[in-house]
């Protein structure tokens, strides 16, 4: 495997990477943006949360006032208001059969959208069409829904576009008063005490996932983790342009991982490591990897470590050392589920939002997308223990609503301009 030639090789500089825009072949972008757990904050605190391994506050957080959501763009004539919502579990499970189809975005690696709607029709006997790319769905959403198209009935995605887009333009139902499966609705399953919802309302985006970030991660066969004792050894001029990073300017993990390196080591620091070292930018998941696995930039921030796996196992030698001068944060990846409004197959979307959050569902889910699950009856024995929250202690929290809507997007602001 370490013979395979690497896409997309030297001869697209950081530049050129920076103005292709969205980087989405359908099936290959982007996986576990990781970084979100913690309290709810109803405080308002921006970077200190406790992680959901110490049970946080119920509470709803306070929406930022810039973030406020509007009413959604348009009507459907076809789909007028929220579908009522079965009052049982079997009168919804029956309800989705007779529609006998679920459409649904989600994380684009080729594990989870082979086997998850294997294991959903399995289960249920209802088709799922599963559209990778959920970021780039979203994004074309806005045309769709003022051309009076509604074609999506659900979506497992980041914060960033859940909250700035789904949330912001009004497009979503409530998801709590569908959680029937008993499982699900049983607070005792969850690590918070109740099924976490993190928007304002506490109703509408479940997530399902509480992960350490990877904030660096290093080919030790190249470069030994004793090489990288600090964030500030990055510094050195030796690994001038042999870093590379996911894009901290666009939505995704690579902002997660930015805005903590951002608040725990401040703007020049960051300045210095993205442009001062050269690094090299990608919007593109596999790529990141196959940098670091082939050699070509031995040094990668916030690549996703599914997406190392099969490098591993081949032979190849990775580690994510935990820097005491830039201590990771947590979030959610592809772990936020919500269930649109003028849905084609409402009832389907919200029976596949209950799988997705239960232990079947959310097994598989933590399997393919090496994200800690949120529920305390799994334990996720295939992930490294890295990833997974200590109890008790304080992470930056990526996903709380207010520091995703206000300060994170100052951030990105930033770097979109400094690496421009």
């Amino acid at each position: 495997m370490a013979d395979r030639p690497l896409p997309f090789e030297s001869s697209i500089n950081r530049r050129q990477l920076l103005r292709i825009g969205s980087v989405a072949v359908a099936g290959l972008v982007s996986t576990s943006i990781l970084a979100a757990c913690g309290a709810s904050a109803a405080n308002g605190s921006i970077g200190s949360s406790t992680s959901p391994t110490s049970s946080p506050s119920s509470g709803s957080p306070k929406p930022a006032a810039s973030a406020a959501p509007s009413t959604a763009a348009g009507s459907s004539a076809a789909n007028a208001g929220a579908a009522a919502v079965p009052s049982t579990w079997d009168e919804l499970v029956a309800a989705a059969k007779s529609e006998g189809k679920v459409v649904v975005t989600g994380a684009p690696d080729t594990d989870t959208r082979q086997k998850l709607p294997a294991a959903f029709k399995d289960r249920f006997g209802i088709e799922v069409e599963y559209l990778p790319g959920a970021t780039e769905v979203t994004a074309r959403l806005q045309g769709e829904r003022a051309a009076g198209q509604y074609t999506l009935d659900a979506e497992v995605n980041g914060s960033d576009s859940i909250y700035g887009t789904l949330l912001a333009n009004g497009w979503l139902d409530p998801l709590k008063p569908a959680l029937l499966m008993p499982e699900v609705a049983d607070g005792s399953k969850w690590k918070t005490g109740s099924p976490w919802f993190r928007d304002p309302k506490g109703d509408t985006a479940l997530q399902i996932f509480s992960t350490l970030s990877q904030n660096v991660t290093l080919n030790t066969d190249i470069v030994p983790a004793s090489a990288i004792p600090t964030a500030d050894a990055l510094l050195d001029p030796q690994w001038k342009g042999k870093i590379c990073a996911f894009d901290p300017g666009a939505n995704g993990s690579g902002l997660a991982v930015g805005s903590a390196l951002y608040v725990s080591k401040g703007e020049d620091w960051v300045t210095k490591l993205y442009k001062g070292q050269n690094v090299a930018l990608s919007r593109d998941y596999n790529q990141l990897a196959d940098w670091v696995a082939h050699g070509t930039y031995p040094i990668g921030v916030s690549v996703g470590a599914n997406y190392l796996a099969s490098y591993a196992k081949a032979g190849l030698h990775f580690d994510q050392p935990q820097l005491p001068d830039a201590p990771n944060s947590v979030g959610g990846g592809f772990g936020i589920v919500v269930v649109m409004n003028h849905a084609p197959h409402p009832n389907a979307a919200r029976v596949f939002a209950n799988w997705m959050a239960s232990k079947e569902g959310l097994t598989l889910y933590s399997q393919t997308q090496l994200q800690a699950p949120v529920r305390n009856d799994i334990d996720p024995t295939w992930m490294p223990s890295y990833l997974i929250p200590k109890p008790g202690v304080k992470y930056l929290d990526t996903y709380e609503y207010n520091f995703e809507t206000g300060q994170r997007l100052q951030i990105r602001d930033f770097y979109q301009k400094l690496l421009k």
